[in-house]
């Protein structure tokens, strides 16, 4: 499932899921999609920015552990 947030000719926005992008054409193209505010069917997914690190430091890793009883506790084994 895919969730798009979409916008209307209105302006108002909305968030709908879609089983692919090919099920999104299909129901604006059809005009079966219609904003819950206003009932516009002039439907479209506004271009959205990809997520970026901006503080140029890559996120920490999650400590290994082996998942046994006392793993994490300083009774496992595993450095």
């Amino acid at each position: 499932m895919i969730r798009y947030t979409l916008r209307c000719s209105q302006g108002h926005t909305f968030d709908e899921w879609f089983a692919s992008i090919g099920a999104f054409e299909e129901q604006r193209d059809g005009e079966s999609l219609r904003c819950p505010e206003c009932g516009d069917t002039r439907v479209h997914k506004p271009i959205a920015a990809p997520a970026v690190n901006s503080s140029g430091r890559q996120a920490e890793p999650e400590p290994a552990t082996c998942g046994a009883p006392g793993c994490g506790g300083g009774m496992c084994g595993m450095p």
